[in-house]
């Protein structure tokens, strides 16, 4: 019975309210506030303040959602661990990444991974890294591939690829024969770029910057999809990492080039919430990503 009245407070917690958590585990509203209630009781605090329709933790429901989302790790991977010895006939993986990973890199290896475990349900949840990181802290992801890690102390941290940024141009463009570039080569050309204050433009910026290279940016654009056709149509050349212009490269519809004198790069890392241990479907994913999946301490960010 305590398993559903945390089960139930879970929900609660993680939908954000009682309708929504009614419906995640297939239970009336009724008995969702039932079982909050008799939780409540039990530790002898409210858990929740009711405002509206949304429900807010009280100072002692923070407490206990910081337990329950272990206890509810736990438990899935006690369901995933019997799951493994019947050799991964069922079970769930949740991945989450950014629009690049997501789009360019993951599809492939979650092919892979299908052809494997084909009674395996893969869920891909694409967004930026504060929720992707959030995602697995909340037990609603099992890994994650990000590049900016706010909570590291919460989460097993792994390296997972090094991309760097090239310059891409159109087809008839004047630099499409060169295979590099250097930066003021790059500055002489008027550029399109992601939109100031994003990760990807922070990058360019310090590119440049520790270079001493001032650059002239004439069109923004909030989607690298969208700058990759802007670029393809001959608006201009613009500055993307390598990982998202292999299909285009492939097509012809796009040439690159690499950057020489001040490379630039971000860093990808897999993430798991601390208390997540690798079972079931998580070990052979980790693998297809080629990860080190007993990687020393050293490699965990400070």
């Amino acid at each position: 019975m305590f398993f559903k009245q945390l089960e139930a407070f879970h929900a609660v917690v993680k939908y954000g309210g009682f309708e929504r958590a009614s419906a995640s585990i297939h239970v009336t509203q009724p008995a969702i506030s039932t079982r909050v209630k008799e939780l409540e009781k039990q530790f002898g605090a409210k858990l929740f303040m009711r405002l509206g329709r949304r429900a807010h933790l009280t100072d002692a429901g923070r407490i206990v959602e910081e337990y329950a989302t272990r206890l509810m790790i736990v438990i899935n991977e006690m369901n995933q661990a019997v799951d493994e010895l019947k050799g991964l006939q069922r079970g769930y993986l949740r991945c989450g990444s950014g629009t690049t990973i997501a789009v360019h890199v993951l599809p492939k290896i979650l092919v892979q991974f299908k052809k494997h475990f084909p009674n395996i349900e893969v869920a891909l949840l694409v967004g930026n890294n504060a929720e992707t990181e959030k995602r697995i802290l909340s037990d609603e992801s099992d890994i994650a591939i990000v590049t900016r890690i706010t909570n590291p102390e919460s989460l097993r941290i792994f390296h997972f690829l090094s991309d760097e940024f090239v310059l891409i141009t159109p087809r008839d463009h004047p630099l499409t024969k060169l295979r590099r570039v250097s930066l003021k080569q790059v500055a002489k050309t008027p550029l399109i770029l992601r939109e100031a204050g994003s990760y990807t433009r922070t990058i360019i910026d310090e590119g440049f910057r520790a270079a001493g290279i001032s650059y002239r940016c004439i069109m923004e654009f909030e989607t690298t999809e969208i700058l990759k056709s802007a670029v393809a149509e001959g608006l201009g050349c613009s500055l993307v990492s390598l990982s998202s212009v292999q299909k285009e490269k492939r097509m012809g519809l796009l040439t690159y080039a690499r950057i020489s004198g001040v490379p630039m790069k971000r860093e990808f890392k897999a993430i798991m919430h601390k208390d997540k241990s690798l079972s079931g479907p998580l070990k052979p994913f980790l693998e297809l990503l080629k990860i080190k999946v007993n990687s020393p301490p050293a490699e965990r960010k400070k």
